[in-house]
């Protein structure tokens, strides 16, 4: 998931992942322009947008594959689809979802 410090849609995708105990991975922009030269850091951000197609975050990849954003993700678990989707990359049986 790449989000961003100030973030209320990243905040609550991640709230949404630790209620559900689907463990995730963060990649924070923020800090990542600071750990990188700018000129990769531009060329990062302009990958991941030309991947996904979207210029805000949350962007949420769920076994590599891009789903979206929090609105996305939240539609997934209400649809009972989200745990499934792990379930398919971790190889595991899905378990139901509350």
């Amino acid at each position: 998931m790449y989000t961003k410090t100030f973030c209320g849609f990243c905040t609550k995708a991640k709230n949404l992942l630790t209620d559900v105990k689907i463990p995730y991975k963060e990649v924070n922009l923020d800090t990542l322009k600071k750990e990188l030269a700018d000129q990769e850091y531009t060329s990062r951000v302009n990958g991941l947008v030309y991947t996904t197609h979207q210029t805000t975050v949350p962007q949420i990849f769920i076994c590599g594959k891009f789903v979206g954003g929090f609105t996305e993700l939240d539609t997934m678990r209400k649809a009972g689809k989200l745990l499934e989707a792990v379930a398919q990359c971790s190889g595991e049986n899905s378990s139901k979802e509350e």
